[in-house]
């Protein structure tokens, strides 16, 4: 007779379908702001968390990125660095599972690195007491972080038990493997513009058609705009929200900034995609159009050594405008120079030895007027010239 089984085997045998249940539905999507919004309390409830966050690598490859739920019809996006300012940074750095008892215990965090600490001030701004934490990694077969997944207060208390850390790894093994295989350029993208759909101007399958339209070559910006009929000032709040930062609108009234520019060329600051627009006492203001891939190139710190710059974000084409005001329109390709009309050899040689004679008699100028003759076939022609005075002989 079999020995029946422990209450952690009974656990273990009904989490773990309900886990492949999480799998399935998160294979079932490559999209990762769904799985951030819209998955986060079904796995709550699984794993007996009070909240959830799951951060996927930032552009810059030096930051996570996650979205929240602020509301039914709203969220925020939040950004860490990678280094040990913040616990899900640390086990992105680490490559390691840390399962937490107390945050706010000094003494603990220090056992897993002498310099790790607990960000505090989302507990002193929202009143929320944040108490045990579990954090895993996420990352690709080949040992390459691709974000992490965090499970913030116990809903049973105490440190998260072995079957939840067990659970966990699976899940951020779940992760990886969409987060693989969405597309990384596919996700951004569709980020970009995701604060849209909270405002209910935009449907979860009109940006899916306005993805695969960018797909087909064209850019995204202009299928919002022009087929769908967003209006660009709602375009740019999307970005301001994707890369939390100001968005900068065209105004015609705006002065160019001369000493700023006066190291730039219209064709440089079209190929780069930035550009200093504002040095006042709040800091050097550079406009981008991604500013995530500006930062990431360093051209910035090289144009301007030693100077922290604000970032803004603006739309590709209020970009363009700005720069043909700043720069003026693109100048015209020069028009090619017509032909010269072909001369028949014979007239060429007629016409040179009539030039050679009225040279030698002192013409200074000779003009040729031709029509046709009283006969068919006859040409008559007019010589007239400025003659020089000569001797008699």
């Amino acid at each position: 007779m079999s020995a029946a089984p422990t209450d952690d085997e009974a656990r273990r045998a009904a989490f773990m379908p309900q886990l492949r249940h999480v799998g399935a539905t998160i294979g079932a999507t490559d999209d990762i702001d769904d799985i951030m919004l819209n998955l986060s309390a079904g796995i709550c409830e699984l794993f007996g968390a009070d909240r959830l966050s799951i951060y996927a690598l930032g552009e810059d490859n030096a930051s996570l990125v996650s979205k929240v739920k602020t509301g039914l019809a709203s969220f925020k996006q939040l950004k860490l660095p990678i280094s040990a300012d913040s616990i899900a940074g640390y086990a992105a750095l680490s490559g390691r599972t840390l399962n937490l008892r107390d945050v706010y215990d000094e003494e603990e965090l220090r056992r897993h690195a002498p310099a790790l600490r607990f960000q505090m001030r989302v507990d002193r701004r929202t009143g929320y007491r944040t108490r045990e934490m579990l954090v895993a990694p996420i990352v690709d077969a080949g040992g390459a972080v691709l974000g992490v997944v965090q499970l913030i207060n116990n809903r049973h208390g105490g440190p998260f038990p072995p079957l939840i850390e067990d659970g966990v790894r699976e899940l951020a093994r779940l992760l990886a493997t969409a987060f693989a295989g969405g597309g990384k350029a596919a996700r951004r993208e569709r980020g970009r513009f995701a604060a849209l759909i909270p405002e209910t101007l935009l449907s979860r399958a009109q940006l899916d058609q306005a993805m695969r339209l960018t797909v087909a070559g064209r850019d995204i910006e202009d299928v919002l705009i022009d087929d769908f009929g967003i209006k660009t000032v709602l375009v740019g709040r999307a970005l301001a929200d994707f890369y939390s930062m100001p968005y900068f609108t065209f105004d015609r009234a705006h002065r160019r900034p001369v000493r700023l520019l006066e190291q730039f060329q219209r064709a440089d600051v079209l190929r780069q995609e930035w550009m200093p627009i504002v040095d006042g006492d709040n800091g050097l203001f550079v406009l981008a159009v991604d500013p995530d891939r500006a930062r990431a190139d360093g051209a910035v710190a090289r144009a301007f050594p030693g100077v922290r710059p604000v970032w803004c974000v603006t739309t590709r084409r209020e970009f363009s405008s700005m720069v043909a005001q700043f720069f003026g329109d693109e100048p015209a390709p020069a028009a090619a120079p017509s032909p010269a009309p072909s001369v028949p050899a014979e007239l060429a040689e007629v016409v040179g030895n009539l030039a050679r004679q009225a040279h030698r008699h002192g013409i200074r100028q000779l003009q040729i007027e031709t029509a046709p003759g009283d006969l068919e076939g006859e040409v008559s022609f007019k010589v007239t010239g400025i003659f020089k005075a000569t001797p008699p002989t």
